[in-house]
C-alpha cells in the first residue's frame, strides 16, 4: 500500500529484456542465471499443483506465490527483484493461455519521468470474453507488486504488501482461465509497479491504457488482505467503492455469505488521500472496489514475512474476490457510477465496532487516554445513529473524522 513517495536509491532497470522469456518447458535453458534459480523451482511447483481443483482460489497455491515473492531471490520486488517479478507473472499468464494486455507484449514500460523518477514496468493479460457484444467490455483484477526493496542492507520481504495480493490475483487468473466456461465479458488481470511511488504505475496505465478506460464495467484492486487492522480486527476485511456502485453490494454479501469474514462496507472518502491503486480509475469515475485489512504493526517493516500471515483469510477473501469478478462478468445489468454516493448504515457498524474492538485492546496497542476519550465519544454518537437507523450528512462527517484521527494516531 502506498504511504509516501519513496527515495530512488534502489531504480529498477529501464526498460523491458529485449526478448521474450523462454516459456515454462524450456525455462531452464535460459541463459539467465536468475531464472533457472528461481523461476523454476516456482515452476516445478505450479506443474505440480496443476492437477488441484481449478474452480477456486486455493490456499496452497496463494502461500506459494506469497512465499516465493517475499523471498529474498525478489529482494523486496524493486529494482532487479521487480524485473524477475514481472518475468515471472509473465510466464504464468503464457502457461495460461491468455492473451498479452498490451498489443503483442505483456509488459507496459513505465519511464522514469517525474513524479516517480523511477523506471518500472507494468504486466497484463486478457481472458478474451465469450459473447460477441459484451467481450469489449472489461473486469480488471489487478494488485501491484512492488514494494521498498533492499534499504542498506535490510530486506522489505512485502509479504503482505503486497504479494498477498498478487497471491489473489494470479489465483483468479488461474481459476478464471481453467473454468469450463469463459466468462462473457472479458478479463483483464494488471499487476502495478511503482505503486509506492505515488502509484505511478497505475496512473500511466490510464494515461496510456491498452483499451479505452471507459470500456472498464469493474475494476477491482486488493492490497495488504492477509492479516488485520491493527493487528487486532481479526475477522474484518474493509471494501470501498461500493458507495458510487451500490447495487454490487448484495453480490459482495452473497460472495461472503457462510465465510469467517466480516465485511466492512466503507467510503474511500474515509481515506483522505488515494492509498493504492484504485485512485486513478476513481478519479476517472470507473466502478472500483478496493480490498484491504488495513494497517498493521508491521506494515512497511522489514518483519512482513510470509510466516506471519493469516493464510486462511487469505483464502476467503481471494475466494469472494474471484467470485465477485466472475459473477459482474456475466451479469447482464453490471453496475455503473454514481456520481451521488450512498452511504449505508453498515458503514457506521463497521466503524462502530472497528472503534470498539480498538479500545477493547487499548493496551496492546497503547492508546492513550485522549485517544480513548474520542473513541468513547465517537461511539456514544454511533450507538445513537444504529438505533435510528439513520446517519445525517453532519454526523457521517463527524464520524469520519473522528474516525481518521483515531487510525492515523493509534498505529
Amino acid at each position: 500500500m502506498h504511504d509516501a513517495p519513496l527515495d530512488s536509491t534502489t531504480h529498477a532497470p529501464t526498460g523491458t529484456t529485449s526478448r521474450p522469456i523462454a516459456r515454462f518447458p524450456h525455462v531452464a535453458t535460459v541463459a539467465t542465471p536468475w531464472l533457472a534459480r528461481t523461476i523454476l523451482p516456482c515452476v516445478c511447483l505450479l506443474t505440480a499443483l496443476g492437477a488441484a481443483d481449478p474452480s477456486k482460489p486455493e490456499r496452497a497455491r496463494l502461500e506459494r506465490w506469497v512465499k516465493t515473492l517475499a523471498s529474498p531471490e525478489f529482494e523486496g520486488r524493486r529494482g532487479e527483484g521487480g524485473r524477475k517479478t514481472a518475468a515471472l507473472l509473465v510466464e504464468e499468464f503464457r502457461r495460461l493461455k491468455l492473451e498479452p494486455l498490451f498489443q503483442d507484449q505483456y509488459t507496459q514500460t513505465v519511464p522514469s519521468t517525474p513524479p516517480a523518477n523511477v523506471p518500472g514496468r507494468n504486466v497484463g493479460a486478457v481472458l478474451r470474453g465469450s459473447d460477441p457484444v459484451l467481450r469489449d467490455q472489461y473486469i480488471v483484477v489487478s494488485a501491484h507488486y512492488d514494494h521498498l526493496g533492499v534499504r542498506n542492507g535490510v530486506l522489505y520481504p512485502g509479504a503482505d504488501d503486497n504479494a498477498s495480493g498478487v497471491a489473489m490475483m494470479m489465483e483468479t487468473a488461474r481459476c478464471l482461465a481453467t473454468a469450463a466456461e469463459r466468462p462473457k465479458r472479458s478479463i483483464a488481470f494488471i499487476g502495478f509497479d511503482l505503486e509506492e511511488a505515488g502509484l505511478y504505475g497505475s496512473r500511466y496505465y490510464v494515461a496510456h491504457p491498452p483499451f479505452p478506460v471507459d470500456k472498464i464495467t469493474l475494476f477491482i484492486t486488493a492490497d495488504m488482505i492477509a492479516r488485520s487492522l491493527g493487528g487486532v480486527c481479526d475477522p474484518y476485511v474493509f471494501v470501498m467503492g461500493t458507495e458510487h456502485i451500490p447495487a454490487v453490494r448484495p453480490w459482495i454479501a452473497e460472495a461472503a455469505r457462510d465465510r469467517p469474514l466480516t465485511v466492512g462496507l466503507l467510503g474511500a472518502d474515509l481515506l483522505l488521500l488515494n492509498r493504492s491503486d484504485y485512485g486513478p480509475f476513481r478519479s476517472l469515475k470507473v466502478p472500483f472496489l478496493f480490498f484491504s485489512t488495513g494497517e498493521n504493526p508491521r506494515y512497511h517493516s522489514s518483519e512482513d514475512k510470509p510466516e506471519t500471515l493469516n493464510y486462511a483469510k487469505l483464502t476467503e477473501i481471494s475466494q469472494v474476490i474471484h467470485e465477485v469478478a466472475a459473477r459482474v462478468a456475466d451479469e447482464t445489468s453490471p453496475p455503473s457510477w454514481n456520481d451521488a454516493t450512498d452511504h449505508p448504515l453498515d458503514e457506521a457498524v463497521a466503524i462502530r465496532d472497528v472503534l470498539k474492538i480498538l479500545r477493547d485492546n487499548r493496551e496492546t496497542l497503547q492508546i492513550n487516554a485522549a485517544q480513548i476519550y474520542l473513541i468513547d465519544g465517537t461511539l456514544r454518537t454511533l450507538d445513537g445513529v444504529i438505533a435510528r437507523g439513520r446517519i445525517t450528512p453532519s454526523e457521517r462527517a463527524s464520524m469520519l473524522h473522528s474516525a481518521r484521527i483515531i487510525i492515523m494516531t493509534a498505529f
